[in-house]
């Protein structure tokens, strides 16, 4: 059977950073089947802790039912995300929130995994200014919530100073990125 890739999208700009390298990234997954969400044009609700998860398989929220079904099928997942405000865009932390559903199926429900399928996980950053600090800590959170949902952030690829132009595309480290992916 064919492995899936899913790629989350966190940035608004359709000819931004991230858009450039989730083109260059896309034909190093060609075996793959590829889906790619958008998190601006997803829209997700937040969560707001109504507690519907802790008895019940699901959100009481249906807009990300879709996504989810195909995260919970993704052999890889691939996260390309600005910082915002020295953290992830709003509709990215909207989903990381909704994850509520897999945490409550663990620790409420039993569910160990609660997600059968395991993921490898890679985490994209692009930031206007050097930000080092908060990638760390954004690609630290992504790591505690994949502990719970079955997966492993396997690597990291870190884009500064775009704000004043100043970077360049680094085709070793995303190489690299890539590779460490797959492994």
């Amino acid at each position: 059977m064919m492995e899936k890739l899913l790629i989350i999208n966190a940035s608004p700009r359709e000819k931004g950073v991230c858009a450039e390298v989730i083109r260059q990234v896309k034909p190093a997954f060609a075996d793959c089947e590829i889906k790619q969400y958008d998190v601006y044009k997803l829209a997700p609700a937040p969560c707001t802790a109504c507690g519907y998860c802790e008895l019940h398989d699901g959100c009481a929220n249906k807009d990300l039912d879709i996504f989810f079904e195909d995260f919970e099928e993704a052999d890889y997942i691939v996260f390309f995300t600005p910082v915002y405000n020295n953290f992830f865009p709003a509709p990215l932390k909207a989903v990381i929130d909704r994850f509520q559903r897999y945490y409550s199926a663990r620790f409420c429900r039993g569910a160990n995994p609660p997600i059968e399928k395991p993921k490898k996980v890679g985490v994209l950053i692009a930031s206007g200014s050097n930000a080092r600090q908060n990638a760390d800590y954004m690609v630290n959170t992504l790591k505690q919530a994949f502990t719970v949902l079955n997966g492993e952030v396997k690597t990291r690829y870190y884009i500064p100073n775009t704000d004043e132009k100043l970077y360049t595309y680094n085709t070793t480290e995303l190489d690299k990125f890539i590779h460490q992916i797959k492994r």
